[in-house]
């Protein structure tokens, strides 16, 4: 949830926000906070008193005295109004069972705005984006997650990465069985989602999150790879990039005919267009390893092109051509 993200960092430990709530919250208050959605926002709001003043934590741990709402400026930068009453569009479906939180729901929904709802009695603190739900978690708790994931991507960064040291080996020889290929994007897509994950853990955790943001920076990013990789075997008719659930929601199957392939085709031999291991030569610009592509349509017919050959192909040249053979003959001491 990128969007709700980018909503949760406006609140994480060490901003003046969580400064406020985490007032609130030592006190039991409890508040209603929204933030943005301005002008539209005003239409809701009834009663209370408007204030347009600078933000400061102490001020609004103060207002949240009160029993109305309080209303910030989409930079949380300005407390726009205080103590106002918000009627919202009763169409608008909820789940939630307090008032606080169903007004909350259903205000989010409605209105292009953040919803702050802190429980009174439980100290949680719940936001509300459209139709995205995001609860706040206690910081040991996060951390404890967040150390977990990072051992499973440590895992998995390592299977992926040795899987693609197999696929390499054959792919200029042997050949390459579908099956192969998607146990190698498998791996591939979790050690993604683990990175996705933590990511979402060091915008909750904030300025204590910097550990955990060190531990990702060891593991490099390997998205660019795993598209390499899609490119150089999906089919011919296949949608780029076609899936549309987490890895461990999707089957054998489902990887085929993401890929383009029937149910029955895992053991089909495949030939890769050569997409990664041109991109792994230093500055080998996109548009010539496209020209390569489309003129050789896979990594065997490369590798019997000769450097001469490669120089005919538009934006080569002759030092392009040496690199790109000398890629493909990794094992050839001429």
């Amino acid at each position: 949830m990128p969007g709700m993200l980018e909503e949760v960092a406006k609140l994480a430990p060490g901003t003046r926000f969580r400064e406020a709530i985490d007032r609130i919250i030592r006190a039991q208050t409890g508040a209603l906070i929204v933030v943005g959605g301005e002008p539209d926002i005003d239409q809701d709001c009834k009663g209370g008193f408007y204030l347009d003043v600078p933000f400061h934590p102490a001020l609004l741990y103060e207002l949240a005295k009160m029993d109305g709402a309080i209303v910030l400026d989409a930079t949380v930068s300005r407390i726009r109004m205080a103590n106002v009453e918000i009627h919202v569009h009763m169409e608008a479906e909820t789940f939630e069972s307090g008032i606080r939180h169903r007004t909350a729901e259903r205000l989010a929904k409605t209105r292009d705005a953040l919803v702050v709802a802190i429980s009174e009695r439980r100290g949680t603190v719940s936001l509300y984006r459209q139709n995205e739900r995001f609860v706040l978690h206690d910081l040991g708790y996060i951390l404890s997650k967040a150390q977990g994931a990072v051992n499973s991507l440590s895992r998995y960064d390592r299977l992926f990465r040795a899987a693609v040291r197999r696929l390499a080996e054959a792919e200029l020889y042997a050949g390459v069985m579908l099956q192969d290929v998607v146990e190698v994007l498998r791996r591939g897509l979790v050690a993604i989602e683990m990175r996705q994950e933590l990511h979402g853990y060091v915008v909750e955790l904030g300025k204590d999150g910097h550990l955990i943001d060190l531990q990702l920076e060891e593991f490099g990013d390997i998205q660019r790879e795993w598209r390499w990789i899609w490119r150089d075997y999906q089919s011919e008719d296949a949608e780029p990039f076609g899936l549309r659930r987490s890895s461990a929601n999707l089957s054998d199957d489902d990887w085929y005919r993401a890929l383009g392939y029937g149910r029955t085709e895992g053991e089909k031999l495949l030939v890769p267009r050569g997409y990664r291991i041109l991109h792994l030569i230093p500055r080998l610009p996109d548009g010539v390893i496209q020209q390569l592509v489309r003129r050789y349509r896979d990594v065997r017919a490369l590798a019997a092109a000769s450097p001469a050959d490669l120089d005919q192909v538009e934006g080569v040249g002759p030092q392009r051509a040496g690199l790109i053979y000398r890629a493909l003959h990794p094992n050839d001491a001429g």
